[in-house]
């Protein structure tokens, strides 16, 4: 007899893992009018989601878990009546009938292993950008809560401000023209990346539980130059410059002018090896796109300081200016458009200034209101990912960066750190696929280079049979 549960097996024993219709709850139960949210990570970004919360009379913080007691001391200290854990496997073994979401603020490498656990708990969830450390970790995080109907987000603030509002707006009014060129640059790194070979090993401190912060990743002795922050160089735990800035950045573009995937990618950086990312790298895309110059539009990511040397309608001067460290420019036929990596409607605009103020003038002078036309409803939690997610997982529904937004962005922004493997050769890539071709040695760098540690995934542990 083929049951629910046995089937679920089944398609896990193949390598894949497939939810039937129905299988979780889709609305927030809201007991006393509270989303009762488990934070896994409660330093650095875990901590801020505290923050995010902090005034909302519809949370409930019922669980606080991390590996690191030091990092969490803040959290722990203020939130002495909840209870605390260092293994999320435990928390939702323990609390899972309590927990209506939860928030995962880690390293990258368990972003995915996380987010899976509690979306095979029934739970609702918000993972910090990058979605994942992989590609294919994305389109099965992706995959997984579509089936099990959970709501999601992925915790990228651009995505909540009004910058890309904005700029699809002048797109469609007329404004930018046709798209030619995007330009996006960051100071990121400022943390160790590049030819580097792993560090000595050290005494683990008493309050860090060190295996539960590898993971799924290999071993690799301790050492402090790698926690709490600068793991984000280090290819088995972080993605690098480019993968953690990237899904600020190419937000604003990729949502105004619905980028998608690339036709062709090229990329090119300072040496690297399989331990650590590189210190400068750059990019060039082409998308196939209806809104660009003979329907292509150009994209171009710099990191490590590198920047373009010149930018059609700009000065060099401003290129080069130092407090421009961090910058987008969308180049279109009739005007340029500056912002920032997180597409605040503050920093976005005509450039330069000037030229928006007469564009504004003499759109006032007839009639029209031009520039301010808001055609596109802007988010209520603008810079607030997490409440945005709350409202909307009360709401039965999944809001703007939920993970069928986020995963293909996010598989888009790691193409970058595949390119940069195969300096200067145009690389094609099939997002059915999940493949290269014309490369099949790209391939690999779809999935993780090293074999998880299966305990730490549920599907390795049977945890998905626990929703029917």
């Amino acid at each position: 007899m083929i049951t629910r549960r046995n089937f679920i097996k089944g398609t896990a024993a193949m390598g894949g893992l497939m939810f039937l219709p129905s299988c979780a709850t889709a609305k927030v139960k809201g007991i006393n009018g509270k989303m009762n949210i488990a934070v896994v990570g409660a330093g650095g970004m875990g901590y801020a989601v505290f923050n995010y919360v902090r005034k909302a009379k519809n949370v409930n913080i019922v669980a606080i878990c991390d590996v690191d007691r030091v990092r969490a001391a803040k959290a722990i200290k203020e939130f002495s009546d909840v209870p605390f854990f260092e293994d999320y496997r435990v928390m939702f073994d323990k609390m899972g009938k309590d927990i209506d979401g939860v928030t995962v603020s880690t390293p990258d490498h368990m972003h995915y292993p996380i987010s899976a656990w509690a979306i095979a708990n029934g739970k609702h969830v918000f993972c910090q950008k990058p979605l994942t450390r992989t590609i294919w970790e994305a389109e099965e995080l992706k995959r997984l809560a579509a089936e099990a109907g959970v709501f999601t987000q992925m915790g990228n603030q651009g995505h909540t401000h009004e910058g890309w509002r904005m700029i699809r707006e002048w797109y469609e009014a007329g404004i930018l023209g046709e798209i030619e060129d995007i330009y996006m640059w960051t100071n990121r790194p400022i943390w160790p990346q590049g030819y580097m070979e792993p560090p000595a090993g050290e005494k683990v401190p008493p309050t860090l539980n060190y295996n539960l912060w590898l993971g799924v990743a290999p071993y690799q002795p301790y050492n402090h130059e790698i926690l709490p922050f600068k793991w984000r160089g280090m290819r088995n735990y972080g993605t690098g410059a480019c993968g953690d800035m990237a899904c600020h950045f190419f937000d604003a573009p990729y949502s105004a002018f619905d980028l998608g995937f690339p036709e062709v990618i090229k990329g090119n950086s300072t040496p690297f090896n399989n331990y650590s990312w590189p210190k400068e790298s750059s990019t060039d895309m082409i998308f196939a796109n209806k809104r660009g110059k003979g329907g292509k539009i150009k994209v171009h990511w710099y990191d490590g300081g590198r920047k373009p040397a010149h930018v059609k309608g700009v000065d060099d001067a401003y290129i080069h200016d130092k407090k421009n460290a961090n910058c987008t420019l969308i180049v279109g036929s009739k005007c340029t458009v500056r912002t920032n990596e997180y597409g605040a409607g503050g920093e976005t605009f005509i450039f330069p200034k000037t030229k928006m103020r007469d564009m504004l003038v003499a759109a006032k002078k007839a009639g029209k209101n031009g520039l301010a036309d808001k055609k596109y409803e802007r988010s209520k939690h603008m810079g607030n990912p997490v409440m945005e997610w709350v409202d909307a997982c009360f709401a039965g529904k999944n809001p703007p960066g939920n993970f069928n937004y986020a995963a293909p962005f996010t598989e888009m922004c790691l193409l970058n750190m595949i390119a940069i493997n195969f300096p200067d050769r145009e690389l094609k890539y099939d997002p059915k696929t999940l493949s290269f071709p014309g490369c099949p040695e790209a391939d690999k760098y779809v999935r993780s280079l090293y074999d998880y540690k299966e305990e730490f995934l549920p599907e390795k542990k049977g945890i998905f049979s626990n929703l029917f």
